[in-house]
């Protein structure tokens, strides 16, 4: 089976069966995408059964080296593959997984950087006091943001 094909069903499963959101979907999509990307740019077959271990390490060694990318973006990808490989040898679509032995970078577990009472205190003032158009608007948004502990992509999506 062709990788694209692979992906095509791997991403119905988690967007129906799985019931993940949208972000997450559009996340799992544009990482595998970036993976097929390196195939067809190394003129490697996308023959599902033909991926092994040795390009899944050429491919994050060119994402550390050529792309700069962070280890916790590393950590996404290795996840997002093995997630995929998971599957597609769950289903009989990968007669041998090629992430086993696949190890993910050790990354720092950064804590969310809160306001301090003070803070808000501070911005609440400014906001109570701003005249300008989308006024209103910016002081709920901060307070249900301040007060519900609602991401800001959560936020965003409210219509």
């Amino acid at each position: 089976m062709l990788l694209q094909e692979a992906i095509d069903e791997f991403l119905l499963y988690l967007e129906i069966e799985k019931n993940y959101s949208k972000n997450t979907v559009a996340g799992y999509s544009f990482d595998l995408k970036t993976f097929e990307d390196f195939l067809v740019k190394h003129h490697r077959s996308l023959e599902l059964n033909d991926i092994h271990k040795t390009l899944v390490r050429r491919f994050i060694q060119e994402q550390i080296t050529k792309e700069n990318m962070k280890p916790r973006t590393i950590h996404r990808k290795i996840s997002c593959l093995k997630s995929f490989t998971k599957y597609c040898t769950r289903e009989n679509l990968l007669m041998n997984d090629f992430m086993v032995g696949i190890e993910t970078p050790k990354i720092d577990n950064k804590l969310p950087v809160y306001m301090s009472l003070q803070e808000l205190q501070k911005l609440f003032r400014y906001l109570e006091n701003d005249t300008g158009r989308f006024a209103i608007r910016n002081h709920l948004m901060f307070k249900l943001l301040a007060t519900t502990g609602m991401r800001r992509s959560e936020l965003v999506d409210i219509t």
